[in-house]
């Protein structure tokens, strides 16, 4: 499949063409680049100075229902294969980047170097693979890559291959460890990079096509408040998304079941904030990253979205009492409204929950209110059969309840109504 070997050798170009007019090269000396096995590198006396770049496993991307079908449509009339009704085979490719070195700090100046390059690199358009692609086809012309792609078109291959897009994947200790003794070798300074995605496309001949999309799936894997002291979500709140491969050329962020997307405050790979709209209603919502493409960013049809996260919204709110009346047996009736942040909107299911501040047996309450005819900000709420008394304030909407203030001593010490 050529798409994968494409991949390789444009990123070994890359790497190879960056030492020729690096200072780097100057003080280490003659660097080679490969694309080898780790176990087949020369190591202890015949050691020389080396980057190799190995592809050390090939994983499947589940999620490709959001491969548009204008794009997979393009792509077919370019491989001259009529388009599958079969989803495509998707492709995370995962490298390992590892220098050698037979003297002090060779293997760490290298290892620098590529991953400074890589890092200022994140994204390889068509136009580079494609002269990488002619270059590889007219030296060298014994190897098998270079036959290989001889064969083929190289402007076809290159505008399927379209953009790479590197992101490292940063292993701790063990996922290291447990690397390098898979591969049965001597441990040497690496680092792991992720290349996304190809795209392995059915047609109706058998045979097959291949492809790689612009940019990597993005994964969220928490959603947080920004601090730990922060104990709930509110309109305002700075949400915290993290996850892997994030960042994309054009980062936006949906906010519950609409086609709206956000731009956020901050974005970074591992990590997205933005301010929670006040236009959300307070319930379980959830949370999707959208990359968009340079010159696509207004084309839905264009975009790759995570998977779908949650977190609960909860309403703010302040309240205040009146038309308090006498309802007998030292009771009360009231009428009690509440001002949210966000809206409610009609259909929610709203409750009133009221808790004694003081007494030997503080009291609790809680009131079902009834459905409203539009979407509102403030309701009044009839509650009966009170004890009198100074009553912290809660609502609940869809299950989200709403925040209470606390003191310097750590009490609850509001919203609160009086009711006597």
């Amino acid at each position: 499949m050529l798409s994968i070997a494409a991949v390789t050798a444009v990123l070994k170009v890359l790497l190879e063409n960056g030492l020729v007019s690096d200072p780097i090269a100057a003080s280490v000396g003659d660097v080679i680049v490969t694309a080898l096995p780790p176990d087949r590198i020369s190591v202890e006396a015949d050691e020389r100075a080396q980057l190799n770049l190995f592809l050390y496993q090939v994983t499947q991307n589940r999620n490709v229902d959001w491969v548009s079908q204008e794009f997979r449509s393009r792509h077919s009339r370019i491989n001259g294969n009529p388009r599958s009704l079969t989803p495509p085979l998707a492709l995370d490719l995962h490298y390992l980047l590892t220098a050698y070195g037979a003297k002090d700090f060779q293997a760490e100046l290298l290892l620098g170097y590529a991953m400074h390059l890589l890092h200022k690199t994140p994204a390889i358009t068509s136009d580079i693979i494609e002269n990488t692609l002619i270059n590889a086809s007219t030296t060298n012309t014994s190897s098998a890559f270079s036959q290989a792609v001889a064969s083929v078109s190289v402007s076809d291959l290159a505008e399927q291959v379209g953009q790479i897009k590197l992101t490292p994947e940063f292993f701790n200790m063990e996922e290291t460890s447990k690397l390098w003794s898979a591969l049965q070798t001597h441990y040497r300074p690496s680092a792991t990079y992720l290349a996304s995605m190809v795209l392995i496309e059915s047609s109706n001949d058998n045979s097959e096509s291949s492809y790689m999309m612009p940019l990597s799936q993005p994964n969220i894997e928490q959603i947080t408040p920004p601090t730990k002291t922060d104990q709930m979500i509110v309109v305002g709140t700075t949400l915290v998304i993290r996850g892997k491969r994030l960042r994309g050329e054009i980062t936006r962020v949906r906010l519950g079941n609409t086609e709206t997307l956000i731009v956020p405050q901050d974005v970074k790979e591992t990590q997205i904030s933005l301010l929670v709209p006040p236009d959300l209603y307070a319930s379980v919502q959830g949370v999707q990253v959208v990359h968009l493409t340079m010159g696509n960013a207004e084309q839905t049809d264009h975009l790759v979205e995570s998977n779908i996260a949650a977190f609960v919204l909860h309403p703010t709110i302040t309240a205040f009492v009146a038309q308090v009346e006498n309802s007998g047996d030292n009771l009360r009736a009231a009428e009690i409204t509440v001002k949210f942040q966000p809206k409610v909107g009609k259909t929610q299911r709203v409750v009133l929950l009221l808790n004694e501040v003081a007494g030997d047996s503080p009291v609790a309450y809680s009131f079902f209110v009834a459905p409203r005819t539009q979407d509102t900000d403030a309701i009044t709420i009839p509650v009966k059969n009170v004890k009198p008394g100074t009553y912290i304030v809660r609502a609940r909407v869809d299950g989200a309840e709403s925040p209470l203030h606390k003191n310097q001593s750590g009490e609850h010490d509001s919203p609160q109504v009086t009711i006597l």
